[in-house]
């Protein structure tokens, strides 16, 4: 099995595989989906060792219960859901809370905007940028999470409704309501920027 190329074998073969015991199979799911996982964690606690304890701890998991876990139709979709899920008991065990908080949870996720004091960043914050950067801040948490994971991660409304234990359409109504936010911030800007540029300065990778 290649070592270093996830696109030349069908995920949900991988995940089978993966299930049959095949460690290059588990291996290559690792080395393909981790970075994603990490960054999708970054969003919720600046804490990186609390993060990579997570995903250390979940990949332990589905390799000792490989045999029992569901088969999926979308991997990075059953491990970004699996990361959100086991992120959020670690943080409420952390605080020391006795029950399960969706909400404060949901409050954590935070964008990360570029360092100030990167001088070729800093260089590139135009007037429209710094607009594009307001636009984001005022968006709630969850509208935040919701356009990072359909515009930044490429997932559909079907997929963040399961990784957020949400409804279609209240992910419909969030993801509305945080375009038209940031249609009516922007003014006439709006047409004029990129996606990529909004991807870029609204959702930078902590790395």
């Amino acid at each position: 099995m290649p070592k270093n190329d996830c696109n030349m074998i069908d995920h949900e073969l991988l995940w089978t595989r993966f299930k049959e015991g095949d460690a290059d199979a588990f291996g290559l799911i690792f080395r393909t989906f981790y970075q994603d996982m990490y960054n999708y964690g970054s969003r919720f606690t600046k804490n990186t060792e609390l993060i990579k304890d997570c995903l250390q701890d979940l990949f332990l998991t589905l390799w000792k219960n490989r045999e029992t876990i569901n088969n999926t139709a979308s991997v990075k979709n059953y491990l970004l859901k699996s990361v959100r899920r086991k992120l959020n008991k670690k943080i409420n065990n952390n605080k020391l809370s006795i029950y399960f908080n969706e909400s404060s949870f949901d409050a954590g996720f935070n964008i990360v905007l570029p360092v100030e004091n990167n001088l070729i960043l800093q260089e590139q914050l135009t007037e429209l940028t710094y607009k594009v950067r307001n636009v984001v801040e005022r968006l709630s948490k969850r509208q935040q999470e919701i356009i990072y994971l359909r515009f930044y991660m490429d997932m559909d409304v079907e997929q963040i409704a399961e990784i957020m234990t949400l409804n279609r359409q209240s992910v419909y109504n969030l993801m509305y309501d945080a375009l038209k936010q940031f249609k009516s911030l922007a003014g006439p800007d709006y047409f004029s920027i990129p996606f990529s540029v909004f991807l870029l300065i609204g959702f930078s990778i902590r790395l």
